[in-house]
């Protein structure tokens, strides 16, 4: 039986922006499958919108990243959005930690009669040694599975874009035309719509 090779990013996606889909552009092709996993409770503690919202967020990143690859007719690894980080942390009120996600998504693949080589993939936000030493049991995830670091080609973090969004004086199509640097328009329009981080109508 071929072994499928999985990259997993996992990430707050608080909220998702064109700097993770550089991330899907440079670890593309050599998977077999992306899984993207969005954070429930976060293991350091940050705040973040509800799970639901940044779900769907998401999921319309990805969908965006397929149809621009339709679009220029090129070739595309699967990116799969999963939800296991919820139910993991709906068993249990302690953050969801790397390892347990690893350690439940070749389970998962495991009961649905497929192997698998996950190879975690890690950000710019969490490369740095002082960072990814604090991860729980961080020897231990680098023992049992491998490890993919990408660079940060496009400097855009989440933080700023929030803090964007709550000072930003609005009409819809303003808001629009403001953030298409930072994240896919449908994403933006989501925010808009569920007037997330201070955005309003």
């Amino acid at each position: 039986m071929k072994i499928k090779r999985v990259g997993v990013l996992g990430s707050a996606f608080n909220p998702p922006h064109l700097g993770h889909k550089d991330i899907l552009n440079q670890v593309n092709h050599e998977f077999d499958e992306l899984l993207l996993v969005p954070s429930f409770r976060h293991a350091f503690a940050k705040t973040m919108v509800p799970f639901a919202d940044r779900l769907a967020m998401v999921s319309i990143m990805a969908q965006a990243y397929y149809l621009e690859a339709t679009m220029h007719n090129r070739s595309l690894t699967p990116v799969l959005v999963s939800d296991i980080e919820r139910r993991l942390g709906e068993k249990t009120n302690s953050p969801v930690y790397t390892y347990h996600v690893l350690e439940a998504l070749e389970d998962c693949y495991k009961r649905a009669g497929e192997m698998v080589e996950l190879v975690f993939i890690l950000g710019p936000d969490n490369v740095s040694f002082d960072t990814w030493s604090k991860f729980y049991k961080a020897d231990e995830i680098r023992k049992r599975w491998s490890l993919r670091s990408v660079s940060e080609r496009i400097k855009i973090h989440s933080s700023d874009i929030r803090t964007l969004i709550a000072n930003y004086p609005r009409p819809e199509k303003l808001f629009k035309a403001r953030f298409n640097r930072f994240m896919d328009n449908p994403v933006a329009d989501y925010i808009f719509q569920q007037k997330l981080y201070g955005a309003q109508k």
